[in-house]
Formats: structure tokens, C-alpha cells, sequence
């Protein structure tokens, strides 16, 4: 007689452990993307929010009234290695990104004519994932006043950046920003 003292797995037990396996990674894969994509955008709300700082910072010792201010930064872009055309920094030199930022910049303003900042300037910011970004040429939009539209959180807007699109497709209007990334004058909460 043999002796039934035999160790291992048999191959039903390891298929159950490869599928099970499997179905854990279909399932985290993604998610783990999703998870980097979205912190990765944290870059985009600290630099926004000082872009907007240092142009309202400018514009308060010089006197100057919204209207022009927002005429001054509209189409003005912000990059880490001023390599784009019409940059704010010709104009206000204190805007500087790192030099190893993800994301480039394009401002648009007005004066809000409806909302919380009737009267002041208001900004939509699209930030576009550069070369070393986690996608690079997907946007992300950044309102100056919060929003709690579906898609926002607070200050920014990063569904299409979080999904892996290089576009704003699925962004909502939020803040003082259309969902083309535009600025609108009348604030949707």
C-alpha cells in the first residue's frame, strides 16, 4: 500500500486562488489609477489658488478697477518654464511655478456680474497636464469661488482628468466656470 501522506494544492484550489485573484485585481487596478490621477491634481489647487492670489495682489496697489484687471490676465498663460506664448509673468512676475510642475495654465476672467463676487474679478482656470503629468493633456478645471456641483469639489473640477481623458468631457459648469472651461459671469453654486 501507498502511503496517502501527499502535500500541495490541487489544481481546483489553485484556479480558485488565480480567480479570486483576478477579480481583485480587475476590480483595484483601476481604482488605484483613479486614486493617483486624483491626487495628483492637489498641484492644481494650491498653484491655481496662488495665481489668483498674486493677480488680486497686483491689481489692489494699483489702483486698477476690475474691469481692467480682468482684461489683463483673460488668455494669459502660467507655465513652470515660461515656455508659452503670452505669459502673465511679462505683466506680474511674481507667478512662478516649480520648475518640475505637472501643469500648465490658461486664465480666463471677468467681473462677475451675478453671485457671491458681484463686482470683483472672477477667474476659470483650465490646467493642462503636461509631459511628466499622470495625464499628460488631460484638463482640469479651477473655479475662484467653490462649487458643489456634481463633479466638483470645492474649488476644482477634475472628472475628465480622473477618468484619463485629455479633454473636459463629463466636466460640468461649476463656480464661475463653464464646462468648456470658460469663465461665466453669473456663479452656478
Amino acid at each position: 500500500m501507498r502511503n496517502q501522506n501527499q502535500k500541495g494544492f490541487t489544481l481546483v484550489e489553485l484556479m480558485v486562488v488565480v480567480t479570486i485573484i483576478g477579480v481583485l485585481a480587475a476590480i483595484g487596478i483601476p481604482r488605484v489609477f483613479s486614486y493617483i490621477r486624483t491626487s495628483s491634481t492637489a498641484e492644481v489647487s494650491q498653484d491655481a489658488a496662488n495665481i489668483t492670489g498674486a493677480v488680486s495682489g497686483y491689481a489692489q496697489p494699483q489702483l486698477q478697477t476690475a474691469t481692467v484687471t480682468a482684461a489683463q490676465v483673460t488668455a494669459k498663460n502660467v507655465s513652470p518654464d515660461i515656455s508659452l506664448t503670452n505669459e502673465i509673468s511679462t505683466i506680474i512676475p511674481q507667478i512662478q511655478l516649480p520648475k518640475d510642475a505637472h501643469f500648465n495654465y490658461a486664465i480666463t476672467a471677468t467681473v462677475a456680474s451675478a453671485g457671491p463676487a458681484t463686482g470683483d474679478v472672477v477667474y476659470c482656470i483650465i490646467a493642462t497636464g503636461r509631459a511628466n503629468a499622470a495625464v499628460a493633456g488631460g484638463q482640469v478645471l479651477y473655479s475662484s469661488l467653490a462649487s458643489a456641483q456634481a463633479g466638483w469639489d470645492g474649488h476644482v473640477n477634475r472628472t475628465a482628468y480622473v477618468n484619463g481623458q485629455a479633454d473636459l468631457t463629463g466636466a460640468t459648469a461649476g463656480g464661475y466656470c463653464k464646462a468648456d472651461g470658460t469663465v461665466q459671469a453669473t456663479f452656478t453654486p
